[in-house]
């Protein structure tokens, strides 16, 4: 009998350590796992509470910083750290919405969706203006470009095009991504809005016609880029773009004046001169176009000296 009690007390204890062990707070996840924390653990979190205030002189000043600093972790794909920093946010103020947008973020980021889509919720509740969701779709979207997730991307500006319908950097941010993705019909669409909500810039006319140029749709494109040329008269991409589509269309005279100002406004570019090299080629320019090819030659543009050999020899 007395080796049955002390088998059994090592069992109670084997069950009190396991629990004890479950529910140590864990930093690598969110609200530090979501446990009961032992007094041990509350005098820490009051302790780092008031070195926090003794340092920053507010909380919400605390907040901020460690808000701050987790973005900055999460954007150099230091997700450990940016869960911490979050973590230590939320034990300063659990019902700011920002630690629970970074939560759901960096769920996201790891493949755990349901969790991920719970601490969104959460966030949501806590944010009833909706003001500091607009603010923290902006740095997720930031964070998942710099991350090169472009679904992520995507959906982070999706989101922020319906909390803000007049945002237009969304709109433009959704056009280039969905062409990245494939997605031409959504891309059209996210420019479209774009430029209603800002037809003087003349970067969306230019990308929304290389999407209709990626299309072969040609004449849509040079209609797209002529008006980017119309806002900036010195915007080279647009003339190069412009170009490349009117040579498509065969159309090389209109190709090699736009070649033409593209070289009169970066004289330095091997590149360049190419192209205005193939187009007076293909105005039968043979002996225009083999200088040009020299010059781009000389400018160190290595496609030239196959066209050389090709061409002018």
């Amino acid at each position: 009998m007395k080796y049955l009690k002390f088998l059994i007390l090592i069992l109670s204890l084997a069950m009190f350590s396991c629990e004890s062990s479950g529910q140590k707070p864990d930093n690598t996840k969110p609200m530090y796992g979501e446990v009961a924390k032992s007094e041990d653990y509350l005098k820490i979190d009051a302790d780092f509470k008031n070195e926090s205030l003794e340092q920053f002189k507010t909380i919400d000043s605390a907040v901020s910083v460690q808000i701050s600093q987790a973005w900055r972790h999460y954007y150099h794909n230091d997700l450990k750290t940016a869960m911490k920093r979050f973590n230590q946010a939320w034990l300063l103020n659990p019902e700011f919405p920002d630690s629970y947008f970074g939560f759901a973020a960096l769920l996201a980021s790891v493949g755990n969706v349901s969790e991920s889509q719970r601490f969104f919720k959460l966030a949501e509740l806590r944010d009833k203006t909706k003001e500091r969701a607009k603010e923290c779709y902006q740095r997720i979207a930031d964070c998942k470009e710099q991350l090169q997730d472009i679904t992520g991307t995507i959906a982070a500006y999706e989101k922020l095009s319906e909390l803000s319908p007049k945002a237009i950097l969304a709109y433009k941010k959704l056009g280039y991504f969905y062409m990245q993705a494939g997605n031409a019909q959504e891309a059209f669409t996210a420019y479209g809005k774009a430029i209603d909500l800002d037809p003087s810039d003349a970067t969306t006319f230019n990308n929304r016609g290389y999407l209709q140029q990626t299309e072969k749709n040609y004449n849509e494109a040079i209609t797209d880029y002529s008006k980017a040329i119309i806002l900036n008269p010195k915007y080279i991409s647009a003339y190069v773009n412009r170009g490349i589509s009117e040579m498509e269309l065969g159309n090389f005279e209109n190709a090699s004046k736009d070649f033409t100002i593209c070289v009169s406004l970066d004289a330095e570019a091997g590149e360049l001169r190419r192209f205005l090299a193939v187009a007076k080629l293909n105005l039968k320019d043979k002996i225009g176009a083999c200088i040009d090819f020299e010059i781009a030659k000389q400018l160190g543009d290595a496609e030239s000296d196959t066209l050389i050999q090709q061409n002018c020899k």
